[in-house]
C-alpha cells in the first residue's frame, strides 16, 4: 500500500542489511529436486514460487484468502478493476518493473503525471515541490523556509544508519521548531501512527524524503507515478501464471493451522480441514505473529523478536461518486478534527474514461485494532465520513455518491521504532529448513509492492543456494 504520510519530496534507501542466520540443513537426498512449501500468496510469497519453480524445485503455495495479491489484490468496479488499498509505484521502483518486464505485462505499466496537496485551516495548499511549500500560508514564513532546508538536507543523506537511535518525533521537532513541527510533519506523523508517533525512529522518516528525491528524475521535473492498465492485478495475475507454468502449485482458499517439524528436519504442513503435506523446505512469507503461531516449536528468543514487533492497521473507504471531489490525487488531511487522514483520488491520476466514467477516492486512516474504525460495520463508517467531505468541497453532497466498500487489514504498516535492524528476525529461521521473509524485514526502506518483489528474489536466492550446497554436499 502506498503511504499516507506524503511529504514535500521523496526513493530507494540504502541496501538491507543481511538478515540469514545459520543455514539451514536440507533434509532430503537424491536428484536434489526438493518440494518447497511457500506460505501466502501476496507478492512476495508470489516471487517466491516463481523463482523456486524455476529454479528446479517443486513448489507448493498456500493463500487462505479469495484472491491473490496480498494487499495489492483489486476488485471488479465500473469498467475494470481497482485495488482494495490504494497502490502506485515510484520511477526507482525497478524490481516491480522488471518483473513485468519478464513476465510479459511491461508494456500494461504507464507512467503518469500525479500531484499532492495539504488539507489545513479549511483550505487545500498545492505541495509539488519548493515553490508550493514556501506558500505554504498556514505557518509563518520563517517556518516554511525551515521545512524546505529540513527536506532539502534529508535528501542529500546517505548514511541512514544515524537515524536509527532517534525518533522521528524528537529530530523534527528540534530540526522545525514546535510550532512548525505540530502544524506540518507532526501531525503527519499522529495521523498514521496514533499512539506509536512519538516512538517510530527517524530511519523511517527518512526513507520516506529519500524515496521521492530519487523517484524523479530532476528535482524540476512533475513528479511521474506508475500504475498497471487494469490495476496491479495486471502484475499478479501474471505473476500467478508464470508460477504456475514453471511448475508451481498454487491453493486458494486454503491455509496452514500449523507447522510441524520431523524429526529428519523436513516439515509437515497441516493444512485447515486437510490433511498434512510434507515439504522439505517452508517458506513463510506471513506477518510475524502469525508465524509465531503457526510454529510453536520456534525457540523462545526467536519467537520473543516476533511477538516484539508492532504492525499498524488500516481502513479504507473506497467510494464511487459521479464527479470528482477535489483536484488533488493525493490530499494529506492536518485536521485532526477530520476522521480520516488522507484522501486519495484514484480517478484524478488514473482518469474516469478507465471506468465507464465514474469516479473514484479512498479515505485511508491508520489505527490501531482496538480502534473503534477498525470493527465498526461499514454502512456506519461511511455515514462517519462523509459529512466531513463537505469541508473538502462546499459543494459535495451525499447524492454525488453512487456507491461504497470498505476494507480492512491487521497488519498494514510494521512500526519501525529504535534500533530496528537489532530487532528484525533472520530469513534463516533457528529451526533447519524453515525461512521467513515478510514486510517487516523489508528495511531501511519501508513496505511495498516492489520491496515485496525484491524480497521474494532475495529469500528465493538464498533458499536455493541452501539447497544446492546440501545436493552438493
Amino acid at each position: 500500500m502506498a503511504d499516507p504520510t506524503g511529504t514535500p519530496t521523496l526513493t530507494v534507501a540504502a541496501p538491507s542489511p543481511e538478515r540469514t542466520g545459520p543455514p539451514s540443513r536440507i533434509a532430503s537426498a537424491g536428484d536434489g529436486r526438493r518440494h518447497v512449501g511457500v506460505i501466502g500468496g501476496g507478492v512476495a510469497g508470489l516471487t517466491t514460487a516463481l523463482r523456486l519453480a524455476q529454479g528446479g524445485h517443486r513448489v507448493t503455495l498456500w493463500e487462505r484468502g479469495k484472491a491473490f495479491g496480498g494487499q495489492a489484490v483489486a476488485f471488479p468496479v465500473a469498467g475494470g478493476h481497482l485495488e482494495h488499498f490504494y497502490h502506485h509505484l515510484f520511477q526507482s521502483d525497478r524490481d516491480i518493473a522488471g518483473l513485468a518486464e519478464e513476465l510479459g505485462v511491461g508494456d500494461k505499466l504507464v507512467w503518469l503525471p500525479s500531484n499532492v496537496g495539504y488539507f489545513a485551516d479549511g483550505k487545500i495548499w498545492p505541495l509539488n515541490g519548493a515553490v508550493d511549500l514556501l506558500k505554504l500560508g498556514f505557518i509563518p514564513f520563517p517556518d516554511r523556509v525551515r521545512l524546505g532546508a529540513v527536506t532539502f538536507y534529508l535528501q542529500k543523506v546517505k548514511d541512514w544508519k544515524k537515524f536509527e537511535r532517534v525518533t522521528a518525533h524528537d529530530w523534527l521537532r528540534r530540526a522545525l521548531g514546535q510550532r512548525a513541527y505540530d502544524r506540518t510533519l507532526g501531525a503527519q506523523l499522529r495521523a498514521k501512527f496514533g499512539r506509536y508517533h512519538d516512538q517510530v525512529a527517524m530511519v523511517w522518516f527518512w526513507g520516506k524524503i529519500w524515496l521521492r528525491t530519487t523517484s524523479r528524475r530532476s528535482p524540476l521535473d512533475q513528479e511521474k507515478l506508475g500504475y498497471f492498465k487494469g490495476s496491479f492485478n495486471t502484475i499478479i495475475d501474471a505473476m500467478v501464471s508464470g508460477a504456475r507454468e514453471a511448475g508451481a502449485d498454487l491453493h486458494l482458499g486454503e491455509g496452514p493451522s500449523e507447522l510441524r517439524q520431523r524429526s529428519d528436519g523436513s516439515w509437515d504442513v497441516l493444512i485447515e480441514g486437510g490433511e498434512a503435506v510434507h515439504c522439505d523446505t517452508v517458506v513463510s512469507t506471513v506477518p510475524s505473529p502469525i508465524m509465531a503461531r503457526l510454529v510453536p516449536a520456534l525457540p523462545g528468543d526467536y519467537r520473543a523478536k516476533l511477538l516484539g514487533l508492532t504492525y499498524e492497521a488500516a481502513a479504507v473507504a473506497v467510494l464511487e461518486m459521479d464527479r470528482k471531489l477535489t483536484d488533488i490525487y493525493w490530499l494529506n488531511v492536518a485536521d485532526e478534527a477530520i476522521p480520516f487522514t488522507a484522501v486519495i483520488e484514484h480517478t484524478n491520476f488514473y482518469g474516469p474514461e478507465h471506468y465507464d466514467g465514474s469516479h473514484f477516492l479512498y479515505l485511508s486512516k491508520y489505527l490501531e485494532t482496538d480502534h473503534p474504525y477498525f470493527s465498526m460495520p461499514a454502512d456506519d463508517l461511511i455515514a462517519e465520513y462523509l459529512p466531513y467531505l463537505k469541508r473538502l468541497n462546499p459543494d459535495f453532497d451525499p447524492s454525488w455518491v453512487k456507491r461504497t466498500w470498505v476494507f480492512r487489514e491487521k497488519a498494514a504498516q510494521p512500526i519501525v521504532t529504535l534500533n530496528y535492524s537489532e530487532k528484525l528476525p533472520d530469513h534463516r529461521t533457528p529451526l533447519a529448513n524453515l525461512y521467513l521473509a515478510n514486510t517487516s524485514q523489508i528495511y531501511p526502506e519501508d513496505r511495498g509492492t516492489n520491496y515485496s518483489v525484491r524480497l521474494g528474489n532475495d529469500i528465493s536466492k538464498l533458499v536455493l543456494g541452501d539447497l544446492a550446497r546440501a545436493t552438493a554436499g
